[in-house]
């Protein structure tokens, strides 16, 4: 059977604040409603987790990955400095956004497995407000 045109809800939580920019934004952007945007905006992290997956376990690449959190949820902060010492971080910067948000710029050279196992790590961490990976180097 043709499962086109067929179409399924989903729910997600977030913050008031970003509740409100995605009001705005989809308007701002030309979407006819809230749905096509979030669609979109799942599509392209899709797209882009393709690239980590196109290589091999033991491929080597360099990274970027940037991680928003308060800095007053200690719990979040002791499991986030945990994931990211036990992985191999070659450089992080650290940078105060605003009294309660810290991003953090991580940059790894490792192999692929190694930077899988990191972000799957990171990502399930409840208190991590961002987690976003760029692919910087293949070589």
């Amino acid at each position: 059977m043709d499962q086109k045109g067929i179409r399924e809800t989903i729910t997600f939580s977030c913050e008031p604040k970003f509740k409100k920019l995605i009001s705005v934004k989809f308007k701002e952007l030309g979407y006819k409603n809230k749905s096509q945007m979030i669609r979109d905006a799942l599509q392209s992290f899709f797209e882009s987790e393709k690239v980590i997956d196109s290589f091999s376990d033991t491929s080597e690449l360099t990274v970027i990955i940037s991680v928003v959190y308060d800095h007053h949820d200690g719990k979040t902060v002791q499991q986030y400095i945990e994931a990211q010492h036990k992985s191999n971080v070659n450089y992080s910067s650290h940078f105060h956004m605003n009294k309660e948000e810290c991003l953090e710029i991580v940059i790894i050279r490792d192999r692929i497995n190694n930077i899988r196992m990191l972000l799957k790590e990171l990502r399930s961490i409840e208190g991590l407000k961002n987690v976003s990976l760029r692919v910087v180097s293949t070589l």
